[in-house]
């Protein structure tokens, strides 16, 4: 029975080393000792009345321990440098050059310091500030993360009132806005298209999808100008086209994002890259689904080749067939129209534009008055381009509902929201960085930051 007792023994005396130790740290840092014990008290003596009293106490001595931590590591890292330099200058000229406060922003609040300062070879030496990789009056990376993922969602003027309700800070509103573009700007910077082809054999099939929308865009003419101007006086609103690209491996509920505000032949690069996302090999086939616009149908042509199809929405084709079966059948049209649906469905284009035709109006009537010879001229057009019955008979979609519906939780959702204007650049880049939480890649970005930082 020896042995188990010497060490059940020799457990309780590291027990009671251990605890002394703890007690002589945290004597050496009284704030955080009056902290521990502030929690302690209300763990053994619950003092609260109710749970949400007690979680709510608990929140709030959290944050002033965060505080208190990060004070007391700032200290203690400055004085350890400090002692540092002061005791291994061998033979070096460095001297004593007085002290400077510091200061920064992190989801604790402010931390500040007065950091003693070195002359070396006259020139100026701040260990703390190099070693702990901080500027005065910056922001931490994680306070950015959480601004930059506040300001992607809401307007810049209410962030604040968020990170007062969630972490018991307050920045400024131009701060925000800096964060976010600034992060926004280093996202759209780094987006590296992938547009070849990879030689595999890739996924069966693959939707890909692409549309556009517009939205709201500011500029002055005094833009570029040297001399200060009243920019409210020479402003223009307008509107733009934000082209949102999407796809995703058949059966797949998570597509891959892209979007732009430029010119075709870019939003076929990033359809391409979504694919290649998606599992795009040289054996995959592309289901592609659009509004009819003719520059979708030419970038599927141009970047798929073979490979790719193209689809008219069939919602879109009965935006035509709909008011041209009320010419033909004024009388009848509820028939007319549900059976000249079920025609396009089954390839028979024949027999719709066979019967629309008697019906077409004259050359002298404008297009606005009329349906019958513009639905026509609509299906003529585009050969090759409802082949509804094989999208049917193959499960995949006839209508482009999901890119319509991801304009407006990737893009609308922030930059259509009343009384927002963008300046061109900032669209941008605030297009990249919603699509970037969209397709999942927000902490390996963050993870990345960190890490470049790090190395800089």
């Amino acid at each position: 029975m020896r042995k188990p007792l010497q060490k059940e023994n020799a457990i309780i005396k590291n027990m009671e080393s251990h605890k002394s130790n703890i007690e002589e740290r945290l004597n050496r840092h009284p704030k955080l000792k009056n902290r521990m014990e502030s929690l302690l008290g209300l763990v053994e003596n619950s003092t609260k009345e109710t749970a949400d009293q007690a979680e709510l106490y608990v929140i709030e001595e959290l944050r002033k321990m965060g505080s208190e931590l990060l004070h007391e590591w700032a200290l203690e890292k400055e004085s350890m440098l400090f002692e540092g330099v002061q005791n291994n200058r061998d033979g070096k000229d460095i001297r004593r050059h007085g002290k400077k406060n510091l200061e920064w922003y992190t989801t604790y609040g402010t931390i500040s310091i007065d950091e003693r300062l070195f002359l070396e070879d006259g020139k100026l030496l701040r260990p703390f500030v190099n070693s702990a990789e901080v500027k005065c009056k910056e922001y931490s990376m994680p306070l950015q993360r959480r601004v930059t993922d506040f300001g992607a969602d809401i307007p810049f003027g209410k962030v604040s009132n968020k990170l007062e309700e969630h972490y018991g800070i307050s920045i400024p509103y131009n701060a925000v806005r800096d964060i976010t573009e600034r992060q926004a700007q280093e996202i759209m910077e780094n987006e590296i298209l992938q547009t070849k082809i990879p030689e595999i054999a890739g996924v069966g099939t693959i939707i890909a999808e692409t549309d556009g929308t517009m939205i709201p865009i500011v500029a002055t003419e005094c833009e570029g100008c040297e001399e200060p101007v009243d920019k409210r006086k020479n402003r223009k609103c307008h509107w733009i086209e934000a082209r949102l690209s999407m796809a995703y491996q058949e059966g797949s509920v998570s597509p891959f994002f892209q979007g732009t505000i430029g010119l075709p032949d870019e939003v076929g690069d990033q359809l391409v890259h979504c694919a290649i996302n998606s599992g795009l090999g040289q054996d995959t086939k592309i289901h592609s689904v659009g509004d009819g616009a003719p520059w979708i149908a030419n970038q599927i042509d141009r970047v798929f080749g073979t490979q790719g199809s193209y689809l008219i929405d069939f919602y879109h084709l009965c935006e035509y067939l709909s008011p041209a079966s009320k010419v033909c059948a004024p009388d009848d049209y509820d028939n007319f129209f549900s059976k000249h649906k079920k025609l396009m469905k089954e390839n028979d284009l024949e027999k719709v534009l066979e019967e629309l035709k008697p019906h077409i109006e004259a050359d002298s009537i404008p297009d606005e008055k009329a349906p019958v010879r513009c639905c026509c001229r609509y299906i003529e057009n585009r050969p090759g381009q409802f082949n509804y019955k094989g999208a049917i008979e193959s499960g995949l979609p006839i209508g482009s509902g999901e890119i319509e519906s991801a304009h407006r939780y990737v893009i609308q959702g922030r930059l259509k929201i009343s009384g927002a204007w963008w300046k061109k650049d900032n669209a941008r880049k605030m297009i990249s960085l919603r699509i970037l939480r969209e397709n999942k890649l927000w902490d390996k970005y963050w993870d990345g930051y960190w890490e470049n930082k790090k190395a800089a």
